[in-house]
């Protein structure tokens, strides 16, 4: 076996040896060692199959058991035998299964032994939409049609009309005149931050800034996405600028000076603005539905901030396209704020069900962005049918708005059923350390519910947690039993203090009118023929 050094000198191989050997070892002693888990897919966007032994490894923490077959979507001959929980796939759900791709003989391996059925609150696919037969035909389609389409970067040879066509509809659900697709949404973010700073910095002003200090000035929510951080900070690396441990601005130059504002803190954020010099030009960057806490920016206070201390406005819409605003537009349009966005960021990958990001901007925004973004530049366009599913997504949205209605409703039961803040699709039940919060995520596991934990650094410490991720594929009675397996363990859970104030919620309720104030509730009979009501068997999960 290769050393894991590259080596480079006398005794660089061992010394990067032991450095990874002590890097792995602090995060296992941390109890912060990470593992990938494969599991068998389903049609279904909250159910997966995974071997019992992998399962049984799984919960006892312990690498996974099972040796990959070469047909990653379909099991072996005779594994759907006797699945351990009920529901199981059967009729038109097996046959895909034993028949789908890559069928055929594997390689001859042990018999992995057994499946069981694994139900997921852990996705982002909220509207349900990653397994909808329209979504997948029309992927299908595309691949038969085109393969993966043509693979280079849009601005060389990768740009197809179906890809004009996708913009063209996201800036439609987004109100602004055009829109620029990437890769990932991660990918948006490091290219708008780094492009407006950089443009901004190097653009001439009717005013400019005192000397040695940057141009430009980012202003950033505490609580942030990771692709936030990540643009934020090389926005201030730039040509000069930098930041320091306190977040704030350190240098000048051509680069940013980057502010942290505490969490939802708008009086903070004005005092920042307020000590910014005249000539700096200023872009405040939040997401509208944090990732981690399941609460919202207050967006509206933002509106009004930026009309007495003018700004540009860059918004993370990641978690609430689709999922919040009378049209989906996310929470933006529920807050009627959406005009005092100047940049809307968001991704395809979580209500869409798909993959991918985008920018929705100004015409202006969008040929800046694809001039100068280097995560767009250097970056292939997304394949053919990804983006053929992704337009699909969109349009069985905006005709199924009883989509956001369920998943509301299921925000509010399981918010009631555990006594929590439930402010939107993402829930979290914090524990506090890392020891309960493993061994309630194990339990759960062995009970076939997959809530993943989430633990720092992706968290402060101390407020360790499940995070449950909501869908509209999930029934009441999937949430019910959660919420019973919860409170039977009689784990205390904490409440973070930033959830209970009032402006964490989107105001005027639930969704915003997203389907949810004033909605009713889906009666059972739309549930069954939804495939979401009690007893509804895995080939029918939407």
């Amino acid at each position: 076996m290769a050393s894991a050094s590259a080596g480079g000198g006398a005794g660089g191989g061992r010394e990067w040896d032991d450095w990874l050997h002590a890097s792995l070892s602090g995060l296992r002693s941390a109890q912060l060692l990470r593992t990938l888990r494969p599991t068998v897919p389903l049609m279904s966007s909250s159910e997966a199959l995974i071997y019992s032994a992998d399962l049984d490894a799984w919960a006892q923490g312990r690498d996974p058991a099972v040796a990959h077959w070469g047909h990653c979507c379909t099991p072996p001959p005779g594994a759907l035998t006797g699945l351990l929980t009920g529901g199981g796939p059967s009729g038109g759900a097996a046959a895909v299964l034993q028949q789908g791709p890559g069928a055929g003989p594997g390689p001859s391996l042990p018999s992995p032994g057994p499946l069981s059925r694994l139900r997921l609150f852990s996705l982002n696919d909220y509207l349900g939409l990653g397994a909808h037969p329209e979504v997948a035909a029309a992927a299908a389609r595309a691949a038969l049609a085109a393969g993966m389409g043509p693979r280079a970067s849009a601005l060389v040879a990768g740009y197809t009309h179906c890809h004009r066509q996708l913009e063209e509809a996201l800036a439609e659900l987004k109100g602004t005149e055009d829109c620029l697709l990437f890769p990932t949404g991660f990918a948006a973010n490091l290219s708008l931050l780094t492009t407006v700073a950089a443009a901004a910095g190097a653009a001439g002003s009717s005013a400019s800034p005192p000397p040695g200090h940057p141009p430009v000035a980012v202003f950033s929510d505490e609580l942030n996405h990771a692709s936030i951080i990540d643009g934020a900070r090389l926005a201030a690396r730039g040509a000069g600028g930098a930041a320091g441990a306190s977040g704030q601005g350190q240098g000048g130059g051509g680069g940013a000076a980057l502010h942290v504002y505490r969490h939802n803190d708008l009086g903070h954020l004005e005092e920042l603005l307020s000590a910014t010099p005249p000539g700096v030009r200023c872009l405040v960057v939040t997401d509208s539905l944090f990732s981690m806490d399941g609460d919202f920016a207050d967006l509206r206070g933002l509106a009004a901030l930026k009309a007495r201390r003018p700004f540009l406005l860059a918004l993370d819409e990641a978690h609430a396209t689709l999922v919040a605003g009378e049209r989906g537009g996310g929470a933006a349009e529920a807050a009627g704020v959406a005009d005092q966005v100047d940049l809307h960021i968001g991704t395809l990958s979580k209500a869409a069900g798909c993959l991918g990001g985008f920018a929705a901007c100004t015409r202006g925004f969008k040929q800046l962005l694809l001039n100068r973004g280097r995560a767009y530049v250097y970056s292939t366009a997304l394949p053919l049918p990804v983006v053929e599913a992704a337009g699909a997504a969109l349009r069985v949205a905006a005709r199924e708005p009883w989509r956001r209605r369920h998943v509301w409703s299921l925000v509010e039961r399981l918010g009631r059923g555990l006594g929590v803040p439930a402010l939107s699709p993402v829930v979290p039940l914090v524990l506090g350390p890392e020891g309960p919060t493993l061994e309630l995520a194990a339990r759960l596991l062995r009970a076939g519910l997959h809530v993943p934990p989430i633990r720092p650094p992706t968290v402060p410490q101390g407020t360790c947690r499940l995070r449950v991720s909501l869908s509209a594929a999930h029934s009441y009675a999937d949430v019910d039993e959660l919420v019973g397996l919860v409170r039977a363990s009689g784990v205390p859970l904490l409440t973070l203090p930033h959830l209970q104030d009032p402006r964490a919620a989107l105001p005027g309720g639930p969704g915003s009118a997203g389907g949810g104030e004033g909605a009713v509730p889906l009666s059972a009979g739309e549930l069954m023929r939804a495939g979401l009501g009690r007893g509804a068997g895995v080939q029918s999960r939407l």
